[in-house]
């Protein structure tokens, strides 16, 4: 039995189709295999990269892990497994991914620096990390809350918490300017009906490609989302 509470919202984000695109199109150049997804969830993003050959995908919710592995079952590329990163590192992970991503997963644990050090213990040397997670602490809303976020995320304190793991920052950026607003001011109007609808995804969901194509040449200066590019490097003793 799946237990996260925000199922309902990774369901109505599946419809997201031009929004699940754009994320992958920038995440995906940084994946290498033998590659690991954290916090999968119901697949919307894993859908984009099953071209990847060594392939494992994760996730905290046995429930979850459950649908997963019957979704991806013909698949000989994926290996599925029910992943708490803030808890002992996996037989045979130690030093063993190339690249790991997660997408709105961090805000989701409470000890996020103790799940940056086992992340960073699962990679191989300059192995990448890639990040994309809510931005802005004055954007925390009830559905944050709902959601069952600790955080919204201040670039320099996500710089801060991955240099002190031992991280190397190749890029870091804002992402999604209109949906930072959007989030933002749905919580001051509609205080008592803030839940996603469909509506809203759909309605948002036919501006992306223009949005995509705006931020793909104008550096944003904030957005609903940062997305980061880390490397493993040795930690100076």
């Amino acid at each position: 039995m799946t237990k996260y509470v925000g199922v309902s919202t990774l369901e109505i984000l599946k419809e997201a189709k031009n929004y699940n695109q754009w994320i992958a199109d920038e995440i995906r150049p940084n994946v290498t295999s033998p590659a690991l997804e954290i916090g999968s969830g119901t697949g919307n993003l894993t859908d984009k990269f099953l071209k990847i050959k060594k392939f494992y995908i994760s996730d905290i919710d046995k429930g979850l892990t459950s649908n997963l592995k019957k979704k991806y079952k013909p698949n000989k590329n994926i290996a599925v497994k029910n992943l708490d990163i803030t808890k002992r590192i996996p037989s045979g992970f130690n030093n063993f991914f190339k690249s790991i991503f997660a997408v709105n997963v961090l805000e989701h644990i409470k000890d996020d620096e103790l799940a940056l050090k086992n992340i960073y213990k699962m990679l191989t040397q300059r192995g990448k990390l890639i990040l994309l997670v809510p931005a802005k602490r004055f954007a925390f809303t009830r559905l944050d809350r709902d959601l069952g976020h600790f955080r919204r995320y201040e670039k320099e304190e996500l710089i801060q918490k991955l240099q002190s793991t031992g991280f190397k920052i190749e890029k870091i950026y804002f992402f999604n300017i209109v949906g930072l607003f959007s989030w933002y001011m749905r919580d001051k109007i509609k205080r008592n009906n803030f839940n996603l609808k469909s509506y809203h995804i759909t309605l948002f969901d036919s501006i992306v490609p223009i949005l995509k194509k705006i931020e793909s040449f104008i550096n944003i200066p904030i957005g609903i989302s940062l997305i980061v590019v880390a490397r493993k490097v040795k930690k100076v003793s």
